[in-house]
């Protein structure tokens, strides 16, 4: 029972690491390797209209779990016409 306990934050810390990486910022032309989105995180206000960062995760061809951030509008400008 003791071992499973050692095992344990090993095999949570190479999760970790893997988290680790810091995300990449998207610009135009910048290639992208999407097999599946995890998912789409953005700070949401809908009385506010403004450019906000959106951060998605995603696994790629290979099966890595990868972060990207990118700059969209916010949910309130699609309220406002």
């Amino acid at each position: 029972m003791k071992l499973s306990y050692l095992v344990l934050p090993f095999c949570c810390a190479a999760s970790l690491a893997q988290a680790a990486e810091p995300p990449v910022q998207y610009h135009y032309g910048l290639p992208l390797d999407i097999a599946k989105v995890i998912s789409i995180d953005a700070p949401y206000d809908p009385y506010v209209c403004e450019i906000i960062d959106a951060r998605m995760t995603y696994l790629d061809s290979a099966g890595e779990t990868r972060v990207v951030t990118y700059r969209k509008l916010s949910a309130g400008c699609l309220l406002k016409t």
